[in-house]
């Protein structure tokens, strides 16, 4: 990705009459470039290399915790100190098929067995950086959400703190049920009823 660096009016600093076009010189362009980043990407942070039309393979890093929106600045690029320009990378974090970002908080579906739902027990939960354990108390209802607290996006201004991950529990109705489990589920029923 690369753009024009010569100055806004095309004279790039050339002489006009006697004196300097002041403007131009004191004032570099501004190149904008647009980077799509990868939300792993956004957590831990990376790099991109740009191609300038002077020849120039400039490294920027783009730090922890960006978000869509967020404007990565290198002041002063390019080989030539006349003509260098300041560039700002507009960021773009794409969606995960896994999590939804709200902010530094992250959103996820987890699974869990109806068994476990009911009775409780443990479940394993993906963040971005490790799996944890997940308790499930007794009687969890569909669509309930648990917060778990620092497993979430770096904070941009402040990437040793994280937001939050949100754990949605996703109870799973189990399929292709056995005579002998319709039977028990049956049992229950009337249990249930009487």
């Amino acid at each position: 990705a690369g753009g024009g660096m010569g100055g806004r009016s095309g004279r790039g600093g050339q002489r006009r009459g006697m004196g300097f076009d002041t403007e131009t010189m004191a004032r570099p362009q501004r190149l904008e470039v647009n980077a799509t980043v990868g939300l792993e990407e956004a957590f831990a942070g990376t790099t991109r290399v740009l191609q300038m039309e002077d020849g120039t393979r400039l490294q920027v890093n783009i730090p922890r915790g960006v978000t869509t929106g967020s404007k990565v600045r290198m002041k002063g690029a390019g080989k030539d100190p006349a003509s260098q320009a300041d560039i700002v990378l507009n960021i773009e974090v794409e969606p995960n098929s896994r999590y939804t970002r709200d902010g530094d908080n992250l959103r996820v579906h987890v699974p869990v067995e109806l068994y476990t739902a009911l009775l409780g027990g443990e479940v394993q939960v993906p963040a971005l950086d490790k799996t944890v354990a997940l308790t499930i108390p007794a009687g969890t209802k569909n669509g309930k959400t648990i917060r778990l607290r620092g497993l979430g996006m770096p904070h941009l201004k402040n990437p040793d703190g994280r937001g939050d991950l949100l754990a949605e529990i996703d109870v799973q109705l189990p399929a292709n049920l056995s005579a002998e489990e319709k039977a028990l589920f049956e049992k229950l029923r009337a249990l249930r009823a009487g």
